[in-house]
């Protein structure tokens, strides 16, 4: 087996009343008001091209659901190591 290590950045300009929270488990989350919270988590989105995140309609059977299901559990199985950090910046 060889290891993968993908690093994502994402840049996001949110409302000022948004903040970075620790929730109940000790996870950082975003705590959009209203009592709601917003996560960013690994999800793996499955293509045929390796650019196109909209399947063709002939595509989208229950079958080739089913099996891109499976296929996603096994590579969120996978994964062995997962941190997300967020911070809140401000603009001078």
């Amino acid at each position: 087996m060889k290891n993968l290590k993908i690093t994502i950045t994402l840049g996001m300009q949110v409302p000022d009343h948004w903040e970075v929270v620790e929730n109940a488990s000790g996870v950082d989350v975003i705590d959009i008001g209203d009592g709601r919270c917003l996560d960013f988590t690994f999800t793996p989105t499955l293509t045929s091209d390796g650019f196109k995140h909209n399947r063709q309609a002939n595509t989208n059977t229950p079958d080739s659901n089913t099996s891109d299901s499976k296929l996603a559990s096994a590579v969120v199985g996978m994964v062995t190591e997962y941190d997300a950090v967020m911070k809140m910046l401000t603009e001078h």
